[in-house]
């Protein structure tokens, strides 16, 4: 049977009296920027939806919000809380993109995005491929290839592999930034 997920504006969340909002962007996309709102941060990657029901309590009578940074991971989460049994769970559509562009109050940390990381590393590993393909042996050229592939299935899939392994880094797991 096929879920049907609920994607809704972040003012629908805000609008809420009561409610249970669950970012479940990466640590170190939460460190740099998160809502105001009293909210629940869980990686995707650590997310079991029963525990995670269980431990707050839910029934399906308050409203679970769930985020993350346009939409794609926040999707994937409620499908497994749908899929364990919890129907009143939305997609906040458009992630915390669209609650900065909404005007939603946010803390906003300064650092370096895993988008830009990512830019960074992918840019210098094809560079360093044309080097030594050119210099030292035209196989490293296929290290570009690699790389220049998994962009592409990154903006097809909306899956970054390298973000989810930089996101591991030293410099990306602390969630105590000021």
């Amino acid at each position: 049977m096929a879920v049907s997920i609920r994607k809704v504006a972040p003012q629908n969340m805000q609008a809420e009296q009561v409610c249970l909002i669950l970012d479940v962007r990466t640590e170190a996309e939460h460190a740099m920027t998160a809502l105001e709102k009293e909210h629940i941060h869980l990686p995707l990657d650590r997310l079991q939806a029963r525990e995670f029901m269980q431990e707050q309590q839910l029934d399906g009578g308050t409203p679970l919000y769930v985020l993350c940074a346009a939409g794609a991971r926040a999707t994937k989460a409620a499908e497994m809380f749908a899929q364990a049994g919890l129907n009143n769970v939305h997609v906040i559509d458009g992630g915390i993109q669209a609650c900065k562009a909404a005007g939603l109050p946010l803390i906003i940390r300064p650092g370096m995005s895993l988008e830009r990381q990512v830019r960074i590393v992918a840019g210098s590993l094809v560079l360093l491929a044309c080097v030594l393909g050119t210099w030292v042996h035209p196989g490293f050229y296929g290290i570009a290839a690699v790389v220049g592939g998994g962009l592409v299935f990154a903006g097809i899939t909306d899956w970054c592999g390298m973000a989810m392994l930089l996101a591991k880094a030293p410099w990306n797991r602390s969630s105590k930034r000021s």
